[in-house]
């Protein structure tokens, strides 16, 4: 027990949306010896009489009004309720970190909750007061960025984070000359440079001009840091000081020039990094090849085209060409299928991304598909099937994608095989509808799986190929799995193939509603000379799911010959055969369907 982490001290106070206090627990009523009824419902400002002094009121403002989250860093703040700490210390208020949130009350903002953290002993056990730095943590916000700036130096992390996090809050152009001259001085001492260099990536104030001095004065690793934090900063006017840092003779500078030369996405440096590339140097043209992927000029394309001959920089180039090229890449990809040692899906996807390209930009996607069809190989497709054993998962997509752009027996049976494979199901299905006819006997034969989405798949698939030789697999597959049933009937409406006519008729009293739908929308689609007749009959049989199934066809078509049946099946003993008949009525052009509509509805 005596090893236990002890638990924080924290209370909880909240508000009103007019900031008068409404919750002050035990914790608050201990520290601060206010009990909580002589500050319940007292303006917060009376509460914490220097709130206002402090700039804290605006704070809470914020989150009122913004619904924000506000912190109050003991670095910067200091405290929130001034009270002594609760253990003798050398401060000589507790030092505590605040936590402002908005108390909701559906879309609105109906006050604040507030939890206050005593913090004192642990700002004193990580050495706050060994450094010197009494009067920072005793000087009042006003005193400036420069004490704060100091505190970036500081061994301890939080301490460092919570001196960052108010001078981005709080910083101006002195502490952001401050700053600067922390990275300066102080670029070897990690801990304060990434201080800096956090409060610099998010300050809205304008750093560009005093950071290209500073990348002109110094080298080494803060140059590279500065380079880094020009690049993030995404302003244009850095461009021409990193296009100077390109033919510098470190080769780590080159690199976090060309690094952040791509996060600009400068148009003006495709020459320069395209030089990169075409160099062969190894640790420059990869940082280069991935500049130009960000810049995205297409011009570069067919430069990169000869780079596919290079071992080192093919994948990456392929990538480049699927997001930049244009249909002269086709064939030098298509043609890396018949290379040995080829990555397949890495060329796959550079031609699914090329194809994806010209269909977003001139809806012109399948002339890149049948260019690839046009140009590969036999060797090319082998390699191609000869890739999906060892393909992975994430890989079968793309994969099924460019297969589905080619013909021949063993390309359908290859993509057969992949409705396997859940992340490829969707592009095989629509390649092997591409396929039509030729592709219903592998279809068929997946009628038989074990694997009720691959049954499903190829259900699908047949319906939307149309070919009535699969109607008689299909009508085999209506005794299968509830679920399957519907989405064979469905493929069945889709064909219209009127030889599934007994077959559905059969349905109309399953147990399932779905399914029973399902087989009147089939029937409805097929539309059998004899319908009217046996619907006719049906509507007369002992079983009312028949009744009620054949009551919705009679009434979907209007046959006279069911006229009569339909209006007696108003007062038949199951309500459901009762309300589709009366639902039905108006489709049938008889006034006595009107007169008996008429009844139904009085005796509503």
């Amino acid at each position: 027990m005596e090893n236990q982490t002890p638990l924080p001290s924290l209370g909880i106070f909240s508000t009103d949306h007019k900031l008068r206090v409404r919750t002050w627990d035990d914790w608050l009523v201990s520290v601060t010896g206010t009990p909580a009824e002589t500050v319940y419902n007292q303006p917060l400002d009376r509460v914490i009489s220097d709130l206002e002094a402090r700039g804290l009121h605006r704070k809470f403002n914020q989150v009122l009004q913004q619904g924000t989250v506000q912190v109050l860093a003991p670095a910067f703040h200091r405290y929130l309720i001034p009270c002594p700490p609760s253990a003798p210390s050398h401060f000589k208020h507790m030092r505590q970190r605040v936590i402002i949130m908005p108390l909701r009350d559906d879309d609105r903002i109906s006050g604040t909750l507030v939890s206050v953290e005593d913090v004192t002993r642990r700002l004193e056990n990580e050495g706050r007061s060994s450094h010197g730095d009494d009067t920072l943590r005793e000087a009042a916000p006003s005193s400036g960025a420069a004490p704060l700036v100091q505190v970036l130096k500081d061994k301890n992390w939080r301490v460092r984070k919570e001196a960052a996090g108010a001078l981005i809050a709080h910083g101006g152009p002195k502490a952001i000359a401050s700053l600067l001259r922390t990275l300066e001085k102080e670029h070897e001492n990690f801990g304060a440079l990434n201080s800096a260099l956090e409060v610099l990536s998010l300050s809205r104030i304008d750093v560009i001009p005093p950071l290209l001095e500073l990348l002109k004065e110094t080298r080494g690793d803060l140059q590279i840091y500065v380079l880094q934090l020009l690049g993030d900063k995404g302003d244009e006017r850095a461009t021409p000081a990193l296009l100077e840092r390109l033919g510098d003779s470190d080769a780590n500078i080159c690199y976090h020039a060309v690094e952040a030369l791509g996060k600009l996405q400068a148009v003006e440096a495709v020459e320069p990094l395209m030089a990169f590339v075409e160099s062969g140097d190894f640790f420059l043209s990869f940082p280069a090849i991935e500049a130009l992927n960000r810049i995205g000029d297409s011009r570069v394309g067919p430069r990169l085209v000869p780079l596919l001959k290079n071992d080192l920089l093919r994948t990456p180039v392929s990538e480049l060409l699927g997001n930049l090229g244009n249909e002269e890449a086709v064939a030098p990809l298509v043609g890396l299928l018949t290379e040995p040692g080829v990555h397949v899906p890495i060329v796959c996807q550079a031609l699914a991304a090329l194809r994806d390209r010209y269909a977003r930009l001139y809806d012109e996607g399948e002339h890149i598909s049948d260019l690839v069809a046009g140009s590969i190989e036999a060797a090319g497709t082998r390699n191609l099937l000869d890739s999906l054993p060892e393909a992975l998962e994430h890989e079968m997509e793309v994969l099924a994608k460019v297969l589905g752009w080619l013909k021949g027996p063993a390309v359908e049976k290859a993509l057969t095989r992949l409705l396997g494979h859940p992340g490829a199901r969707q592009e095989v299905v629509e390649a092997l509808v591409r396929h039509g006819n030729s592709a219903t006997s592998l279809l068929t034969a997946q009628l038989a799986s074990e694997d009720l989405d691959i049954r499903f798949a190829a259900t699908v698939a047949l319906g939307r190929i149309g070919d009535p030789q699969s109607v008689p697999a299909l009508v085999k597959s209506l005794g299968s799995d509830p679920e399957h049933i519907i989405v064979a009937a469905g493929a069945i409406a889709k064909i219209g193939d009127r030889t599934a006519y007994q077959a559905l008729l059969a349905l109309l009293g399953h147990e399932r509603a779905p399914v029973r739908q399902a087989v009147i929308s089939a029937l409805n689609s097929i539309g059998h000379p004899r319908m009217a007749q046996d619907i006719s009959e049906l509507m007369d049989h002992e079983d009312p799911r028949i009744r009620e199934s054949a009551v919705k066809i009679a009434g979907y078509f209007g046959f006279v010959e069911c006229v009569s049946a339909l209006l007696e099946r108003t007062g038949d003993p199951e309500e459901a055969v009762r309300q589709a008949a009366v639902s039905h009525l108006p489709y049938m052009e008889e006034d006595l369907a009107d007169r008996r509509l008429i009844q139904a509805l009085e005796g509503c």
